[in-house]
């Protein structure tokens, strides 16, 4: 899994900072989103090598 230097997120794409900044916020504060609203941005994730896709971690 490739890891992500905070101090260089406006490197990335504004696909994963909006991702992050969600994930961040939803993990911290756990905000209530929808299941298609966090597939959404959890997918750019994965896509990007940041998270482990869930398959992975429900599938032996």
């Amino acid at each position: 899994m490739k890891m992500l230097d905070l101090n260089k997120l406006d490197e990335e794409p504004i696909e994963v900072q909006q991702a992050v900044a969600f994930y961040a916020s939803h993990t911290i504060n756990e905000v209530r989103v929808t299941t298609e609203k966090r597939r959404k941005y959890y997918s750019v994730l994965e896509d990007a090598g940041l998270l482990e896709p869930l398959k992975s971690v429900v599938e032996p």
